[in-house]
Order: structure tokens, then sequence, then C-alpha cells
């Protein structure tokens, strides 16, 4: 899955949020307190989410991808037709 510079940025900040809760989450499930597993649930959802759902920010990103991917040809599309 090839990642653009946007959606890297928005990874970026929800790992920046997401590793520290699940590293707090850790620490707390090996110090004896079962919440901690809690955290590290949460922190691992922040990242699947991130990738699965598509949020009223997504929506213009993948307006504009979809109408530049009906204009513009794939570039590994062009290179394989000229070698023809």
């Amino acid at each position: 899955m090839k990642l653009g510079i946007l959606e890297s940025i928005t990874f970026v900040g929800t790992l920046a949020v997401a590793i520290p809760m699940v590293y707090a989450g850790g620490s707390l499930y090996l110090g004896g307190n079962t919440i901690g597993l809690l955290f590290v649930a949460l922190g691992v959802l922040l990242v699947v989410a991130e990738h699965v759902l598509t949020t009223p920010q997504d929506l213009p990103f993948v307006a504009v991808e979809k109408m530049v991917g009906g204009v513009l040809p794939d570039p590994d599309e062009s290179d394989s037709t000229d070698e023809e």
C-alpha cells in the first residue's frame, strides 16, 4: 500500500498518539493493573481505524484522487506501454 504525503503525515500523527498510549498501557498491565489492556487495545484500534475508516476530512482527498486517476494515466501502466 503506497501512502501519499498527506496520508503519511496523518499516519505519523496517529502513531504519535497511539505509541505512548500502548506503552503506558503495557506498563500498567505489567505492573498488575488490568486496565492497561484497555489502553493497549485503544492504541491499536486508533491505528487500525485510521487506515480503515473514511472520515469527513478524507472525502475531499478521495474525490481528488478519483478525478486525477481518471484524467492522468498510472505511471506504472504508461511505462509498460512504452516498452512495446
